[in-house]
């Protein structure tokens, strides 16, 4: 309807239409105002644009060229064709008068580019003085965001075309909002683009047709890059060197985008200049800023049609921001999430400098516009750098914000100084006005700074102790980690898994920056986790599958992943010889069958992978330092178990692939017998398998998947009656020397060893203390002992004698593969998946672990050497020595009351008939001696091993007095003696360490008041320190005073917890739960940082640390004893633990040891 009417009215004058369209009655308001807004429009337009006739004719025109053309046997171009050295490959785009396609060209060099052809029937004059006037234009263009021209040229028909620049990217816009690029990163690719197109103006040439679609942006390592393409319709300025011969357009032709183009592009009659593409620029920054070309119509979502806006009064444009303000808050959200900013600050930004930047470029009069592409980019440089911009009136207002922005530092600061002028000027007034008004405004003004300073000074004290506090958090969550840690490690250290015990330890080494929390427990573990084997014998980047000494016992043979064998020497620097190259394509992993030795170690034989043929050989050496004597190829399923016969003539292996065992003829290679023990098994994990000669040649032993194992008779192959099983799959096999015993191991299902008779008046015999799979046995030269190694990463020796384990080696960090003797039997090698080759001396691991001191009962006194190796007990006044001083005589003095070490030869004693003490060597005799006062009497003697001082306690007779004198040792010089007021029971206790304990340097002591009540005093000055009642009238059961003297630790009977007390405050710091049973002693380490608690019965014993007072350690009682007792050795690397043996009147005392950090250290950098 509308459109019928439309075509009849624009034929009709303005004064009739606009009578006829009023006075129509059929047609509503609606429709009336749309064909008049129509009409209007229709009269700015151009004579001829969106004429139907006109439109017609031209597309009538084009279509009879191009059937002219193809009438004279032409024809366009397809993908594949060869046009001179390009060949099409893909059809890029289509223009009015050109086809630009994707083209490879071949020579001189190969690239892709874009290929623009002259279309078919296109040959006017007109049409090829654009297509050459394009192809100058490139040709002049020198700029790095210009596509570039790399060729012009004919077809073979006639038709000019020319190659350049392939510009892989996307449109501007596109490119803008699919990565969500700021304003900021817009705009510095726009400039770019300006650049390029004030190098095309340089140059002489009018782009005419930039939009989005012409800017291709690429991404590019370096940063995005914008690409100007397309001057199919430019133009040439007045200045440029060269002139188009006739005119670019026609009256009738309207060539560009209409929504980017300048009014004066519409009309034929306007001069077009470089300005038309500044208009072009402000609208695709327009376009940039707000998602839509410049739109003079009220709706923001209109952008169709001829736009005729573009010709309407300058006023009529919107603005950035109006068009921000008319969309729904759902547009403008959309809009501001692809610019990266909020919508607050996308309106902040569209209606500042950059609107009035835009405006200024979209002026309807050119002479309005920016004269140059230079003064655009120049503007958006200053808006960017906060300066005053040309495109705006630069009002005082403007200008000192702009100068604000740039110099906010400097204006603060100076409205501060300022502002600190007028008020010393007000003050100054105020003081000229009256001094006591001057007075009191300074004394406020001293009030408000000190308030200031004090809040200052708490803020930052507040701040210190916030960081203080955070800091305390950090070091109490590592403590409480280590805590945790080192009981996992000992848990671990008692099932033997030295990886994850090692592990565990290794979370605490000391990194320069966290505190070094080792305490007794880590240094305790780290010994027992330290290997007692000679080193690691190299470095291995692969797994080692099978390690074996040479013949002469001076060096290794080694098989490692991929099947390299390695020759190495373990004395001297003499380099290692490569027996046989690794193969990476083989499937020579995992399995401990691929190297053997004969028994008398005179060959030995290793599997190789031929990779040219994918062949196995088994290859031969009788000197492992020269090349093999023999290598039989036995095909291409893989081998294992191989093992050689005494004499060296027969060759056993099992196939895996083919479930049976062969034995293979060594000289002549040929197969003397075939023994099918299941069906095949192919697959990446086949290591089942194993063969074992007996040591006289006699028998031979294999042994395949399900367990089976056949002893078959050498050399007439049969089976002996007996038929050995293991379950699972059988991975190692070995006679005993004597051949009285076959040793079999499996994978997987058993971690027993299993020991089978051979001479039938015997009984098998199943080995168990592995917890994973054996992986080989091995006896040694005299047939006395078995190794195994196990996937449990350890290593056990059994005595074959009776069968008993007699050591357990770890060392290894993972699966153990391999484990083998020297040929004289000292020594063992092992090696496994953790790449190492390790050597342990047999020896070591054959001395027994250290016995336990055993001291016969009663005795009264019981006293400890330094080193925690000799003991001393009395018995009735006598001195008895145990330990390493058991051969010591019996003194001959039966009067000592209580006899202390104080070095490995030296003790002090105190004697029961006379009042002194006396310094004596081991024989008895006295070397110092020092009398006790005369008005004393009744004397106890406690020695502190850790300080060197000695402790008498004497009663004053007549009173409730005691003093207590204290003597360097061994000098006896008298270092301080006080007196204190006891009760008498206390007084009688005070020789009980369950009833006194001191400091470090028996500056203070704390004693039972009672059953309910504990006493610190000073024993310098004899005051009382402090008072705790316990409130538990059953009793205090344990007692210790901290080596400062500042913390005190004791339990009840009541429960079984230890209470840590401050003792300066009384405070209590912590609560140790962890006894089952009443607690019966308590000791610090000499440095303070452990506390080790014991029970009764047979309850562990455990150690704290006494930062955070976490448990650090536990170890259990000794099978069959009881009421354990626990104290630190005064060096503090030794912990012994006294426990009562039942139903036996004897007690045993044991050491466990920790070295110093310091030890630990040089030794550590020794390894």
């Amino acid at each position: 309807m509308i459109e019928s009417e439309f075509a009849r009215f624009q034929l009709l004058p303005r004064e009739k239409w606009q009578k006829e369209l009023s006075a129509r009655e059929d047609l509503s308001e609606v429709e009336k105002q749309e064909l008049s807004r129509l009409l209007e429009a229709h009269e700015t337009m151009p004579d001829g644009f969106m004429d139907a006739e006109r439109v017609r004719a031209r597309q009538e025109a084009v279509l009879a060229s191009e059937q002219r053309g193809a009438q004279d046997g032409q024809r366009d171009h397809e993908t594949g064709d060869q046009i001179g050295a390009y060949q099409l490959e893909s059809r890029l785009g289509e223009g009015g008068f050109g086809v630009v396609w994707r083209a490879r060209q071949k020579e001189p060099v190969v690239r892709e580019v874009a290929l623009k052809i002259l279309k078919l029937g296109m040959d006017s004059v007109s049409v090829l003085e654009r297509f050459q006037a394009e192809q100058q234009m490139l040709a002049m263009m020198e700029h790095p965001n210009i596509a570039q021209l790399i060729e012009v040229g004919m077809t073979g028909e006639g038709r000019p075309f020319f190659a350049m620049e392939l510009v892989r990217g996307c449109p501007l816009t596109d490119f803008c909002d699919a990565r969500k690029l700021g304003i900021r990163d817009r705009l510095k690719i726009f400039v770019d683009a300006c650049l390029a197109i004030n190098h095309a103006h340089q140059k002489g040439a009018i782009h005419r047709d930039l939009k989005p679609s012409n800017i291709l942006v690429v991404d590019d390592p370096s940063g995005p890059i914008a690409k100007v393409i397309d001057f199919g319709i430019s133009q040439a300025t007045k200045e440029a060197e060269f002139q188009f011969p006739g005119p670019m357009a026609t009256r009738r032709e309207l060539l560009g985008t209409p929504a980017y183009m300048a009014p004066e592009q519409f009309s034929p009659s306007k001069p077009i200049d470089t300005r038309a593409d500044i208009y072009s620029l402000g609208a695709i920054l327009y376009e940039l800023l707000v998602g839509n070309p410049p739109d003079g119509r009220d709706s923001p979502a209109d952008t169709s049609g001829t736009r005729s806006a573009f010709l309407q009064e300058r006023g009529d444009l919107v603005k950035p921001l109006t068009m921000l303000r008319r969309l729904d808050r759902e547009g403008r959200a959309g809009l501001a999430r692809l610019r990266d900013v909020s919508e607050t600050e996308l309106q902040r930004i569209a209606g500042n400098d950059l609107e009035w930047i835009v405006m200024k470029a979209l002026e309807r009069d050119p002479e309005d516009r920016y004269a140059t592409v230079e003064g655009l980019v120049s503007d958006i440089r200053k808006s960017q750098a906060s300066q005053p911009i040309s495109a705006r009136p630069h009002s005082r207002r403007y200008i000192f914000q702009k100068y604000l922005r740039r110099n906010r530092s400097t204006v603060l600061a100076g409205c501060v100084i300022g502002m600190a002028l007028v008020f010393a000027a007000l003050s100054g007034l105020r003081q000229a006005r009256t001094s006591q008004q001057a007075a009191e405004i300074a004394e406020r003004a001293r009030g408000a700074e000190k308030d200031m300073r004090m809040r200052s000074e708490a803020a930052a004290g507040r701040a210190e102790l916030a960081e203080l506090h955070a800091v305390r958090q950090r070091e109490r969550a590592f403590r409480h980690s280590y805590a945790a840690d080192m009981l996992l490690a000992f848990e671990s250290h008692r099932q033997q898994d030295l990886r994850r015990t090692s592990r565990l330890l290794s979370l605490y080494d000391p990194d320069g920056e966290t505190q070094d929390l080792r305490g007794w427990e880590w240094r305790y573990l780290w010994e027992q986790t330290r290997l007692r084997t000679t080193g690691e014998v190299g470095k291995h980047s692969e797994r080692v599958l099978s390690a074996i000494f040479s013949p002469d016992g001076e060096g290794l043979i080694t098989f490692e992943d991929h099947g390299r064998i390695v020759l190495r020497q373990l004395r001297g620097d003499r380099p290692e010889i490569l027996m046989s190259r690794s193969s990476t394509e083989s499937r020579l992993a995992s399995s401990g069958g691929f190297l053997a030795a004969s028994p008398d170690r005179t060959m030995i034989v290793g599997l190789h992978h031929r990779s040219a043929t994918g062949d196995y050989l088994i290859k031969i050496w009788g000197d492992p330092t020269s090349g093999p004597v023999r290598s039989l190829n036995v095909g291409s399923r893989r081998p294992t178990g191989v093992a050689l016969s005494p004499d060296g003539h027969l060759l056993s292996f099992f196939v895996p692939a083919e479930g049976e065992a062969r034995i293979v003829e060594v000289s002549s290679g040929a197969v003397v017998h075939t023994e099918k023990m299941h069906e095949g098994n192919y697959s990446q994990l086949d290591q089942e398998g194993a063969c074992s000669f007996s040591q006289d040649g006699k028998l031979l032993a294999v042994g395949g998947g399900h367990g089976r194992i056949v002893i078959l008779r050498v050399p007439d192959w049969t089976p002996l009656p007996k038929k050995p099983r293991v379950t699972g799959r059988v991975t190692t096999l070995a006679f005993s020397p004597d051949g009285s015993q076959l040793v079999a191991g499996s994978l997987f299902q058993d971690p027993r060893v299993s020991v089978f008779d051979m001479t039938g008046e015997g009984e098998d015999i199943r080995l168990t203390g592995h917890s994973g799979f054996v992986s080989k046995v091995s006896f040694s030269p005299d047939g006395g002992l078995l190794a195994s190694g196990s996937g449990d990463q350890n290593i056990k020796l059994w005595r074959t004698s009776d069968w008993s384990e007699v050591a357990n080696i770890q060392g290894h960090r993972d699966e153990v593969w391999s484990v083998g003797f020297s040929p004289d039997g000292r020594w063992l090698v092992s090696s496994g998946k953790d790449r190492s080759v390790r050597i342990w001396e047999v020896e070591n691991w054959l001395k027994e672990d250290a016995e336990p001191l055993i001291v016969e009962k009663p005795f009264h006194h019981l006293d400890l050497a330094p080193g925690g190796s000799s003991a001393l007990t009395l018995r009735n006044g006598a001195v008895c020595f145990h330990g390493d001083a058991d051969d010591v005589p019996d003194f001959q003095d039966k009067n000592l009351s209580e006899v202390f070490w104080i070095a490995e030869d030296l003790l002090v004693c105190g004697s029961r008939t006379e009042a002194e003490i006396t310094v004596r060597n081991l024989t008895g005799g006295v070397e110092k001696r020092a009398e006790l006062p005369a008005d004393v009497q009744n004397s106890r003697l406690c020695f502190l091993g850790e300080s060197g001082i000695l402790v008498a306690v004497m009663d004053i007779p007549g009173s409730r007095m005691v003093r207590l004198n204290r003597y360097a040792v061994p000098s006896l010089d008298l270092v301080s003696s006080t007196s204190l007021e006891l009760p008498e029971w206390t007084r009688g206790q005070l020789v009980s360490h369950d009833h006194r304990s001191f400091s470090l340097d028996a500056t203070r002591m704390v004693v039972k008041h009672g059953w309910d009540v504990l006493a610190v005093y000073d024993l310098l000055t004899g005051e009382l320190v402090s008072r705790v009642d316990t409130g538990d009238q059953a009793g205090v059961q344990g007692l210790c005073l901290s080596p400062d003297g500042e913390t005190l630790a004791y339990a009840v009977r009541k429960r079984p917890v230890i209470e840590i007390r401050e003792v300066a405050t009384g405070r209590s710091l912590a609560r140790l739960e962890g006894h089952n049973l009443v607690i019966r002693r308590l000791d610090f380490s000499p440095d303070g940082e452990r506390l080790v608690s014991t029970a009764i019965g047979s309850g562990p014993i455990l150690i704290w640390e006494t930062t955070e007072w976490e448990q650090v350690a536990s170890f259990g009682p000794t099978p069959g004893h009881v009421s354990p007792l626990a104290w630190f050795l005064p060096s503090g690397e030794g912990l012994v633990i006294r426990e009562e043996t039942l139903g036996a009147s004897r007690c045993q005392l044991r050491l466990l040891r920790a070295p110093s950090i310091e030890l630990i250290t040089r030794m550590e950098g020794t390894d």
